[in-house]
């Protein structure tokens, strides 16, 4: 039985690494570049992280009417999650607008799947973001 188990949740991070810093450093890294190749677990993570840190930020909107308001609890919550104070300019700067302007509420990455690995087999996802 399956009582209270989510296997997406289940990355193996390493000893010293905790969930949160990997996915905190892949999401870093996702916005930074626009793109990553990882594992198809991975990519659900990071997917669902992505959906879910964006669709806070474009939250805000609904919950402030003065942009300043807004303005200031994006860096909030980017400072708590992106590691890299050129990431979080970006996101605040470019990223939110643009999501903003085209309407968008979910469906901020996509996924494409690439093949396999060639060292273990592992199946190879590329994350985007759109």
């Amino acid at each position: 039985m399956r009582h209270k188990q989510n296997k997406l949740i289940e990355l193996t991070t390493g000893e010293h690494q905790t969930r949160s810093n990997v996915v905190r450093t892949m999401l870093t890294n996702l916005i930074r570049s626009g793109e990553m190749k990882t594992t198809s677990k991975r990519a659900k993570v990071i997917k669902s992280e992505a959906d879910r840190f964006f669709g806070r930020l474009l939250g805000l909107f609904d919950k402030y009417q003065d942009e300043k308001d807004v303005r200031r609890e994006a860096i909030r919550i980017v400072k708590a999650t992106i590691f890299t104070d050129a990431e979080g300019k970006k996101v605040v700067d470019e990223l939110l607008p643009k999501y903003k302007a085209e309407g968008k509420k979910s469906g901020f990455v996509a996924d494409y799947k690439l093949g396999y690995r060639v060292g273990d087999g592992a199946e190879k996802v590329l994350v985007r973001l759109i």
